[in-house]
């Protein structure tokens, strides 16, 4: 039987392909997500079994709580975690951004990234060896006009990362942040719709890329496994960037 892991968001392109990738290896993946329709359709196209899914909004304490708690009482332990669940928030320029907008945006990207760290890391800690990816964005090294909240939120994940790998080394965990470039999706299509052209922007995107073109999500998801598998222990608080060189 395999490792047990956990990926938040994996109703969306990234959370699924990396949920794929870890049930290919004879991982047992739970997806927690709040699309619960999304969370069906990933749960039926993933090879192997032992996975299940669970309906969770990653900013609200009390689920993340009682997850953590179910997780820990039935025995099988805990040893990967690609905490991935984050949302666009506006794009807009600050001096028009929404308050509630704002807030709700850190809300999920930072509050409900630790969060999840908070009540899983020390169920990880028992595993003795175990792996946690977080997902940033290239967003958070290099600030865009319209994009300075989530840019703000993917930069604090950044060194929230790297704090909790410090804290965290001794007991053999590896604690790794991702931070790709822009990732054909739904996600990708969100942020370029607030945008006045948003075919445009696209354009300009993918010609800030050395590989002039959106990654794919399998593509990143490849990289997300090997750090929740393969990475050398040597390997950890580190930025991973996966961005097909931008300029």
């Amino acid at each position: 039987m395999g490792r047990r892991a956990i990926v938040t968001g994996a109703a969306g392109d990234l959370g699924a392909a990396v949920a794929n990738r870890l049930a290919e290896q004879g991982d047992r993946v739970v997806l927690a997500d709040t699309d619960e329709a999304g969370l069906s359709k990933v749960l039926a196209s993933l090879p192997g079994g032992g996975h299940r899914t669970v309906r969770l909004d990653v900013s609200d304490e009390a689920a993340v709580a009682a997850l953590a708690e179910s997780l820990n009482k039935d025995g099988e332990g805990l040893a990967a975690l690609f905490n991935n669940a984050g949302v666009n928030g506006a794009t807009i320029p600050i001096a028009d951004h929404p308050l509630d907008d704002f807030r709700r945006t850190f809300e999920v990207n930072v509050f409900g990234n630790f969060l999840i760290q908070k009540h899983m890391l020390p169920i990880l800690a028992q595993a003795g060896n175990s792996w946690v990816v977080n997902t940033a964005s290239e967003a958070g090294t290099r600030a865009n006009a319209r994009r300075g909240c989530y840019a703000a939120t993917k930069a604090a994940v950044i060194q929230l990362t790297r704090a909790v790998a410090l804290e965290y080394a001794s007991q053999g965990m590896r604690v790794n942040c991702l931070c790709p470039g822009p990732i054909e999706g739904r996600f990708m299509e969100r942020s370029e719709a607030g945008f006045p052209d948003p075919k445009a922007i696209r354009e300009i995107i993918e010609a800030g890329s050395a590989l002039g073109r959106y990654a794919m999500a399998d593509e990143i998801a490849q990289h997300v496994r090997y750090l929740l598998t393969d990475a050398p222990p040597y390997l950890t608080g580190s930025v991973q960037l996966i961005d097909g060189c931008r300029r």
